[in-house]
């Protein structure tokens, strides 16, 4: 029970750190800074690096098409766990790694649907002339539960599912340094992203070894 508590304790803190981070947000140094006068929070520090980067259309097609590639790995999962049902008629026959996967998949998609709805803050630039919803950078967070989580199914498989798992690191680090760059969200926004992502990725694993230590005590 101790063990399970200690592999928990790490991905609480990070998500409890996100919802005080995001609840400061909306309290602290809330200033009109935004496109047609929406208020952001943590307003002096976004402002200085809205300042400092400004807006670069390279590194935002950059990573909208790293985002795209998001779904193609989503895609290949689930077609492996699809594939995997079908053979082994169960779905509790299907690697526990790739159920908890869809598990992490779900939640996601509810977390990101839930931040479209109840908006912290809006871009700093208008997208075809409209306020967006910002917050947490959606790019930042998904990229790191998806190539964060892929890093760790693969780092123990094959030589090339190795070399893909580290591709995986370097291309998760050009992403999020890329969405930074793009200048369409504040740097709270990739903070938070950050935040959400590490702490979805860090109760994936913990899921994952909580189950494998099951099995020993079996």
């Amino acid at each position: 029970m101790k063990t399970r508590k200690n592999k928990l304790s790490v991905p609480l803190f990070l998500f409890l750190l996100f919802v005080l981070y995001t609840f400061s947000l909306t309290v602290v140094d809330v200033q009109k800074i935004g496109p047609q006068h929406s208020e952001v929070g943590f307003a002096t520090m976004n402002q200085y690096f809205q300042n400092m980067i400004g807006a670069n259309s390279f590194w935002y097609q950059v990573t909208e098409i790293g985002g795209m590639s998001l779904l193609a790995i989503i895609g290949y999962f689930l077609l492996c766990g699809l594939q995997q049902w079908y053979k082994r008629k169960k779905i509790s026959l299907v690697d526990k790694k790739i159920v908890y996967l869809g598990f992490l998949y779900v939640v996601s998609a509810v977390a990101y649907l839930f931040f479209e709805k109840v908006i912290i803050n809006s871009r700093p630039i208008l997208v075809d002339q409209q306020l967006e919803a910002s917050y947490p950078s959606s790019h930042t967070f998904l990229t790191i539960v998806v190539l964060l989580s892929t890093f760790y199914i693969w780092k123990e498989g094959s030589k090339l599912k190795r070399i893909l798992s580290y591709l995986c690191i370097l291309g998760m680090f050009v992403m999020v340094v890329g969405r930074v760059l793009s200048g369409v969200h504040w740097i709270s926004d990739i903070l938070g992203g950050i935040l959400l992502g590490l702490s979805f990725v860090l109760f994936y694993v913990a899921a994952l070894k909580g189950s494998e230590d099951n099995k020993k005590e079996r």
